[in-house]
């Protein structure tokens, strides 16, 4: 009789380990993003904006409208299916096309190793370096901790370090088409919309202080920095930084001054 409380124990404990491997399984699965048809679909869910959809997959917003007959980015409805690949089910390379790219100023001033970021208010003496219409500016004052890196798998940007609270400034004029934590692996996010072709982003913040469809001038404070890790906030705070050209990442230092 002694040993059926042993028996129940460990049958208890293989069920918590059953339990455990299923909702790892869970968590490690793309709950939204599938495949049909060898092509990759989504599944729109609540917070989500083609904007924010686009970015999470590299893909420009307004590829990703007329891969599914999207007018009004704005009429997304939760559930909604959305091919992330052209018809055919190749990826549009518009993007990257000779026609389309051009070649950025590098920006003057500190060497690649010790550079350090600009306040919104114009501490450095250069000028920043202009992409179109746009001349962008440094989104807060600190100490670039990671840059741009063209390999990496995610998150292709600069994080700047700096005091948790501090204000994160919008780097050039816009519109925010993104304000939200619904992005996994980007924290509380803010995307600006500067033209048909170029967004930018601010992920890590603590605090968000602007809403969708808010325009949004260049300087203004749009969030405050948040920590990387929450779990480590020895580390101070952390933003990370980028710059999106249809949809596709480029080096944010190339166009800052």
């Amino acid at each position: 009789m002694r040993l059926f409380p042993i028996f129940r124990r460990i049958a208890a404990r293989l069920v918590a380990v059953t339990l455990v491997a299923v909702l790892a399984g869970c968590a490690g699965s793309p709950e939204y993003r599938s495949w049909e048809r060898g092509a990759p679909v989504y599944y729109v869910k609540g917070g989500d904006t083609l904007y924010s959809i686009a970015m999470a997959n590299n893909l420009d917003w307004r590829t990703l409208a007329r891969w599914n007959g999207i007018s009004d980015p704005r009429t997304l409805r939760i559930g909604q299916k959305l091919r992330l690949a052209a018809p055919g089910g190749t990826t549009s390379r518009r993007a990257e096309s000779p026609t389309d790219r051009t070649v950025p100023v590098k920006a003057r001033g500190a060497s690649e190793s010790s550079r350090t970021a600009t306040s919104p208010s114009g501490s450095s003496s250069d000028s920043p370096v202009s992409s179109g219409s746009i001349r962008w500016s440094w989104p807060l004052e600190g100490r670039v901790l990671h840059h741009f890196r063209d390999g990496a798998s995610a998150q292709k940007g600069v994080i700047v370090a700096a005091s948790v609270g501090a204000g994160v400034h919008a780097a050039a004029a816009g519109k925010v088409v993104y304000s939200g934590d619904g992005l996994p692996g980007y924290g509380n996010l803010v995307i600006v919309k500067h033209d048909a072709a170029w967004l930018s982003a601010y992920a890590y913040n603590r605090e968000l202080l602007v809403e969708e469809g808010e325009t949004v001038d260049g300087g203004q404070v749009i969030a405050r920095v948040g920590a990387r890790d929450h779990r480590r906030p020895e580390d101070g705070g952390h933003l990370l930084f980028q710059i999106r050209r249809q949809g596709k990442p480029v080096d944010p230092e190339r166009y800052l001054p």
